[in-house]
């Protein structure tokens, strides 16, 4: 770039002359020549003094006088210089400084795109980096569970196992009931009365029962179990968790308290059994009157099973789960502020589905913990409603099918109030088909 400017200072000064000397040959090309002063004029005029000869027709002016030297040299001068402009100053000096001058020009331009370019690709992939940092940012920040999403997933562990455990719970207290009233399998039978009687005596009576009457009938030594076989409150509606499973083949402590609760609540007075000649004779024909009565009890028993299929769903409820779940429910209590000595009298020791979803639908969201965990990432926001949703729709199943068993023993109970009506008009209708039997036959006669 130095020499660039080098050359046009050079150029500058040249042409300053040039334009000097073409401007002083400008002025001496304008100055009229002697020999031709006051030649050739049509009116007649004589020619001047340096003419030859003059014509009466006109004048034929012709100069007798040599060429300045001075004229001669300066035109010579003109000419050199012309030759000098085009040959020596343009072809020689302008002319390739401004091909050299332009073959740079084109090369800075070429090398300022290159710059260029190279700026744009450098915005380019600055621009790229940093949108897949972006969003390795942002799914960093989508994927990373917050700890109140995570209170959901270890709550939630093994409540399905919980369920199946209290609907086998369910299907025993259910057969245990059938059994029983039906004096079937090997329920107890002619001898319940005296057994619950025992059983009373050595573990539910309470001494201060029948103001103290009760004392001198009671043979349990401590007073755990006191009347726990018909205080639904105490055996089954605060406990969080009962000590039930039927698949050990033992029926003791909660599982005991259970049964005898049923027992006073549903059907306290069995049938008495029926002999097998009252139903049908050894060769199987069925005697109508035993059989009939039979019927009869089976319509009660079943009449009472939908009211105990209630009470055995709400009791199974209760059944203890799986003991996996029991740390991740206790860190939760015991951050709740619930001392360590009454989490296991809320839960048990293996927390059953009750108390599962009693934490996740109710005591979760009894913290404050659990509001000012929302301030969080949008995604762990939505991540909790979704979770709350599906715990809400797992709720609505269970109310809908407490539902369904309501429907059942209003409609047991319906049937039940109408069943004198029905046996009215059943009697009238059987009285109105033998009238008219008895007229058809006579109309036969």
């Amino acid at each position: 770039m130095i020499i660039v400017k080098n050359k046009q200072h050079k150029l500058k000064i040249r042409l300053i002359f040039l334009s000097f000397f073409i401007a002083l040959a400008c002025i001496l090309t304008t100055i009229p020549k002697t020999a031709n002063a006051g030649c050739c004029n049509p009116c007649g005029s004589k020619c001047s003094s340096k003419v030859e000869s003059c014509a009466e027709d006109g004048c034929e002016c012709q100069s007798n006088a040599e060429t300045p030297v001075t004229v001669k040299h300066i035109t010579k001068q003109f000419l050199d210089h012309r030759g000098w402009i085009i040959n020596v100053f343009w072809e020689g000096h302008v002319l390739p400084s401004m091909m050299l001058m332009s073959e740079q020009i084109t090369a800075t331009a070429m090398q300022q795109m290159l710059i260029l370019g190279t700026l744009f690709d450098a915005k380019h992939q600055l621009e790229t980096q940093r949108l897949l940092q972006t969003m390795q940012a942002q799914a960093h920040k989508d994927y990373h569970p917050s700890e109140g999403m995570c209170q959901f997933g270890t709550t939630i562990r093994s409540l399905a196992a919980s369920e199946r455990n209290s609907d086998l719970t369910q299907i025993g207290l259910a057969a245990r009931h059938t059994q029983r009233q039906l004096l079937s399998g090997d329920g107890i039978s002619s001898a319940d009365t005296f057994s619950r009687l025992q059983q009373y005596r050595s573990t539910y009576c309470n001494k201060n029962d029948l103001s103290g009457g009760a004392a001198n009938l009671c043979q349990n030594n401590g007073e755990v179990r006191i009347n726990k076989d018909v205080n639904y409150t105490e055996t089954i509606y605060n406990q969080g968790t009962l000590d039930l499973d039927f698949t050990d083949n033992l029926v003791e402590g909660d599982e005991e308290d259970a049964l005898s609760l049923a027992i006073n609540l549903y059907g306290e007075r069995l049938v008495d059994p029926v002999l097998e000649y009252r139903l049908a004779d050894e060769d199987g024909r069925v005697n109508t009157i035993g059989s009939n009565a039979y019927m009869l009890v089976r319509s009660h028993a079943a009449k009472r099973s939908v009211a105990y299929a209630a009470y055995a769903a709400q009791t199974a409820m209760k059944a203890k789960g799986e003991e996996n779940v029991k740390p991740y429910l206790e860190a939760i209590l015991k951050e709740m502020g619930i001392r360590e000595s009454d989490i296991t009298d809320m839960i048990g020791e293996r927390p059953s589905y009750y108390s599962q979803m009693d934490l996740l639908t109710k005591k979760l969201y009894q913290t404050p913990n659990f509001y000012s965990d929302l301030y969080d990432k949008p995604v762990n926001i939505d991540r909790k409603n979704v979770s709350m949703q599906a715990i809400g729709l797992m709720q609505k199943r269970d109310t809908y099918r407490s539902q369904l068993r309501s429907e059942a023993i209003m409609s047991v109970w319906l049937e039940t109030a109408l069943s004198d009506q029905e046996a009215l008009y059943i009697n009238e209708i059987n009285k109105l088909q033998d009238n008219t039997t008895i007229l058809q036959l006579e109309g036969l006669k």
